[in-house]
């Protein structure tokens, strides 16, 4: 059970610091298609740039560290075929959705392609909150 617990700490820390960037980076974008000085779109783009790199490994890492969790699971198979989990993985897979739809953003917006509306980017930041209030939710309750 000790590894179990240590691969349980590893997956929450990188889901923090994975979903940190995910809150942060939509609220970038905002800004750049806001802003209409150009020296200020390269020094945003340039950050989003960073920051997807920069939190890319952390998403990667979470869900090893969550497989690793299944995978040492006393019961695999009981465990695989509760629907709580059927759930976090589903959000697993919007998250990672959410994260290559942002590398699409960042390319439209590297050539000035982006049609999104201030507002529109707005609303697609608030999906994050939705994807880490229902992971927990099926965590904590396991329903």
């Amino acid at each position: 059970m000790g590894a179990y617990l240590w691969f349980k700490v590893f997956h929450i820390f990188f889901m923090v610091a994975w979903f940190s960037g995910i809150f942060y980076l939509p609220r970038l974008f905002v800004n750049h298609i806001e802003t209409n000085d150009e020296n200020t779109k390269k020094h945003l783009l340039g950050m989003e740039q960073r920051l997807i790199k920069f939190i890319t490994p952390f998403g990667i890492l979470s869900i090893i560290f969550g497989l690793l969790m299944v995978y040492l699971s006393y019961d695999m198979t009981a465990l695989i075929t509760q629907g709580w989990l059927s759930l976090k993985l589903a959000v697993v897979f919007g998250l990672v959705w959410y994260q290559l739809m942002c590398f699409v953003i960042i390319k439209k917006l590297e050539c000035n392609k982006l049609k999104w509306t201030a507002f529109k980017m707005r609303l697609f930041n608030e999906l994050p909150v939705l994807f880490l209030l229902v992971g927990i939710l099926a965590a904590v309750f396991k329903f």
